[in-house]
């Protein structure tokens, strides 16, 4: 039997009829593209088109045109990650700005513009300022802000995902900065930072609904593209109803009410987006812990600190990066097995001594002097803080899959040694808490565990001086003077002063085209002045330059003085400062001239210091010249730092000496204080052997200032003899 189906689906004449229209129409335009393309002239060149789109319409339009039309004129075109848009004013744009644009703007992945009000001006060149039209530096910056934002929007929106606005006080570390932006989805709208609802004294009364907030303008507010887009067509209306001065809440007023969107609600954004509200004169000169977790640090007002941060920043960079580089090399199959034993010693002296820390209060040490100690070095405790931190981060690489972290409780005492040719290896009896926070297993237990540590050192790397200086010197735009100018003060002393032209004259003598030294006295009225003069020129005579500053019958200041010899000479002049009982080789010089860089490093050698000639042994006093070392001869004077070596502008630089003390001693303690607190400038402090000073009398007036009077007491006791002179005559008299 055969069955018949007698459903059917009935199909109209209509329905045929615009199916085989839709199928001609796709055919036809199918073609007509084709052949389209084979009639198109291929044009290399400057007057290329691609994909049917001239780029030269694209360039021709407004800045001001419509952002989202722009935008989809550049078929295929690839935008960049973020946009940095840093606000300053004109008393900062050559300090806090520029040193911004020197520091972290540098590692950016993207693109960093400083904005300025119309006419402000800059001695650096190089630094991008915009300009914005019809905005002064009037303060709370609202009108500044929004302009910025404004500015963005309808010259930038298509070339970046994502903007960040900053301040000049800002701190950011680009490479996290990327990282964490490209965890998220610039597609939408966003904007992210640390929300804020106003402190204290504000809180209720920046007029925020009960789900509002804003994104605190210090700490840096990051929008997507969209943010962007949407919000531009409405700052114009928002800077006209401002309900508050605060430009970062009426921003994210804004930004809520014409987007939708409010600031993220998330407790990490406290340490991503690091805001310190302590001590805003000291944040982060001192302590920088809060870095490591950070993406932008505020405030930062001071230029030295922003160095120094941005410095400590490249730092922890290069160690993560060696340490990854050790762990990709321990992977090799070429890798030889990991051990405390990184070099086996052939002799007794070979072998490397552990040193023992108790608590970390307490060091034990087996080959230095004054241990043990109460107090463990600040470089040491630093260090292993930093490598206990490494360490436990480790630890904790994948907590959050395993559903437990571990936290760093005390050190209960380690051991360390120090291979010079490997690395530091750390033996560390450590407290922590294991935390497993899943349920139903929670639970925090105080554990006791030992870990062994090695930190390797990096391939060693030889430079040689020129590029090592042209390295130190990269952003100097001065060219060192190849003259050594020596500048004295002198006030009587005539047969001293002999003795120390004769020494400069016979070392100027054998001293080679290499060393070209100048001399500059600045001369104080006394009893044997004719002699000293008489001396100068016998000096001119010899070919040596001879510059006399005369200072008269006024009251004798070093610093003073100093800072008057200084001021005769130009920016790029190599100073060293000495003092007429000074006797130096020709290799000391030398020495002073390569330890000293301009705009780098400055240079406080520790000189050999005589004690008196009365407490010297017979055969020390046999001896025929000064640069003889031994314990019972003279000592490194390390409390001293009266001869230094910079050019003019890091002089200037530091502050100069304190015109303000008189008579001897503490001007020196002072400029190196100020050379140290600097920040720029590399100090360099060295036992120099080629700089003896030879034994006087000290006389301290006791008319000194108490602290002047303490520091001549002290240097006087401690010229007089050695200890183990002074031991050898108690032991006569017992």
């Amino acid at each position: 039997m055969r069955v018949r189906s007698t459903c059917r689906m009935p199909v109209s004449r209509a329905t045929v009829t615009i199916l085989l229209g839709i199928l001609f129409g796709f055919s036809i335009t199918y073609y007509l593209t084709a052949l389209k393309s084979l009639t198109n002239p291929i044009i290399c060149g400057p007057e290329q088109q691609i994909g049917g789109f001239d780029y030269l319409d694209v360039i021709s339009q407004r800045a001001d045109a419509d952002v989202f039309t722009r935008s989809q004129s550049l078929p295929g075109h690839r935008r960049g990650l973020i946009l940095v848009a840093i606000m300053t004013a004109a008393k900062y744009v050559d300090t806090r700005a520029y040193n911004v644009w020197k520091t972290w703007a540098q590692h950016i992945p993207g693109r960093v513009l400083i904005f300025v009000a119309e006419g402000t001006e800059s001695v650096h060149e190089d630094m991008p300022l915009i300009r914005l039209k019809g905005v002064d530096d009037t303060y709370p910056p609202q009108k500044k802000s929004f302009a910025m934002v404004k500015w963005l929007a309808e010259n930038m929106a298509d070339e970046y995902d994502w903007f960040l606005r900053a301040d000049d006080d800002l701190y950011i570390r680009g490479e996290e900065l990327a990282l964490f932006l490209r965890s998220v989805d610039s597609s939408k709208a966003h904007i992210i930072g640390q929300a804020g609802l106003g402190n204290s004294a504000e809180y209720g009364l920046l007029a925020l609904g009960s789900t509002d907030n804003y994104c605190m303008g210090g700490p840096g507010i990051v929008m997507s593209r969209d943010t962007l887009l949407k919000v531009s067509p409405h700052l114009e209306s928002c800077l006209q109803h401002m309900l508050t001065s605060h430009e970062d809440v009426e921003l994210g007023r804004c930004i809520r009410k014409h987007v939708g969107v409010a600031c993220t609600w998330n407790y990490e954004m406290q340490k991503l987006f690091h805001n310190n509200q302590s001590a805003i004169k000291e944040s982060y000169a001192k302590n920088m812990k809060e870095l490591k977790d950070a993406i932008t640090l505020h405030p930062i007002k001071d230029p030295a600190v922003m160095r120094k941060v941005h410095l400590r920043n490249r730092e922890i960079k290069l160690r993560e990066a060696r340490a990854k580089r050790s762990l990709l090399s321990s992977e090799l199959s070429t890798a030889k097995a990991q051990t405390l034993v990184r070099m086996t010693p052939n002799r007794t002296n070979d072998l490397t001594p552990w040193e023992y820390i108790n608590n970390n209060k307490i060091l034990f040490c087996a080959d230095r002097v004054n241990c043990p100690r109460h107090t463990v070095d600040l470089s040491i405790r630093t260090e292993m803080a930093d490598t206990i931190t490494q360490l436990f981060d480790e630890f904790n690489t994948n907590a959050r899959q395993r559903g437990r972290v571990l936290q760093f409780q005390s050190l209960q005492y380690g051991y360390m040694r120090v291979e010079p040719t490997k690395g530091v290896d750390y033996v560390l009896d450590m407290l922590l808490w294991f935390k497993k926070f899943r349920p139903p297993n929670r639970t925090t237990i105080s554990v006791r565990r030992h870990a062994y540590v090695q930190q390797t050192f990096g391939k060693l790397r030889s430079l040689s001086e020129g590029v090592f200086r042209s390295n130190m010197r990269a952003n100097s735009t001065l060219i060192e003077d190849p003259t050594l100018h020596m500048i004295m003060p002198l006030r009587g002393r005539a047969a001293i002063f002999a003795r120390f032209a004769q020494h400069l004259k016979s070392i100027c003598a054998r001293g080679g085209d290499d060393l070209a030294v100048s001399l500059t006295i600045v001369l104080y009225s006394s009893e044997d002045e004719m002699e000293n003069r008489e001396t100068i020129e016998m000096l001119r005579a010899s070919f040596i330059p001879v510059t006399v500053i005369e200072m008269g019958d006024v009251s004798f200041s070093r610093g003073v003085a100093l800072m008057r010899g200084a001021e005769t000479l130009p920016a790029n002049a190599l100073l060293f400062f000495t003092d007429v009982d000074m006797l130096f080789t020709c290799d000391a010089l030398k020495r002073i001239k390569s330890n000293t860089i301009l705009n780098a490093q400055i240079y406080f050698p520790i000189v050999f210091s005589e004690f008196s000639h009365e407490s010297w042994s017979e055969n020390d006093k046999l001896l025929a010249d000064a640069f003889h070392y031994g314990r019972g001869r003279g000592y490194f004077r390390h409390f001293g730092y009266g001869l230094a070596a910079m050019y003019k502008a890091d002089l200037m630089d530091v502050g100069g000496f304190d015109t303000k003390i008189e008579g001897w001693g503490k001007e020196d303690v002072d400029l190196f204080e100020k050379a140290i607190k600097n920040g720029r400038l590399r100090v360099i402090r060295v036992p120099e052997p080629g700089l003896v000073h030879i034994y006087h009398p000290i006389h301290c007036d006791e008319n000194m200032p108490t602290a002047q009077k303490d520091m001549c007491h002290g240097s006087k006791a401690a010229s007089l003899a050695s200890i183990d002179t002074l031991v050898e005559q108690i032991a006569q008299y017992t």
